[in-house]
């Protein structure tokens, strides 16, 4: 590739990070799909990485936060969608540590209660599995769900 074309390249894609946090996998497919050689992206990602353009553990613990707050997600999807980034473990772990234990407890008791309002049926069972695979879909933990489910009844 041409030193013009790297350096349009990094230029592209330090504004591709700037506009939104991203991580390294992020930043990966984003070259691939415009076409970067293996040692540019290499040479890019090092660049972004050391301007501090791109941080993993600052991505994940971005992610992890929004998705709980935004989207009320339970901690199994949260870890299901990072993974999917192909970030490491202990950064997943860091990340989770960004969500307060009361605020999710909270969340789940509040999205169970609403969603078990919202069933029209009077058989406490069929509002007991509706409730549980929502919150399940959600990304709760099942042993949780189940718990609270139970205080509900």
């Amino acid at each position: 590739m041409k030193e013009a074309d790297f350096e349009q390249l990094k230029k592209k894609l330090a504004k591709y990070c700037a506009w939104q946090e991203r991580c390294s996998d992020d930043v990966n497919k984003k070259l691939i799909n415009l076409g970067a050689s293996k040692h540019d992206m290499e040479k890019i990602v090092k660049w972004l990485t050391d301007e501090k353009y791109i941080n993993d553990s600052r991505f994940a613990a971005s992610f992890a936060r929004g998705k709980f707050n935004n989207n009320n997600w339970g901690k199994n999807r949260i870890i299901a969608e990072l993974r999917a980034r192909n970030l490491d473990e202990q950064i997943i772990r860091d990340a989770l540590n960004e969500i307060e234990e009361n605020d999710y407890l909270n969340t789940i008791k509040e999205l169970a209660l609403r969603k078990w309002k919202e069933i029209k049926t009077d058989d406490p069972f069929v509002k007991k599995q509706k409730t549980a695979a929502f919150l399940v879909n959600k990304g709760y933990e099942t042993d949780l769900v189940f718990r609270i489910l139970g205080k509900i009844e």
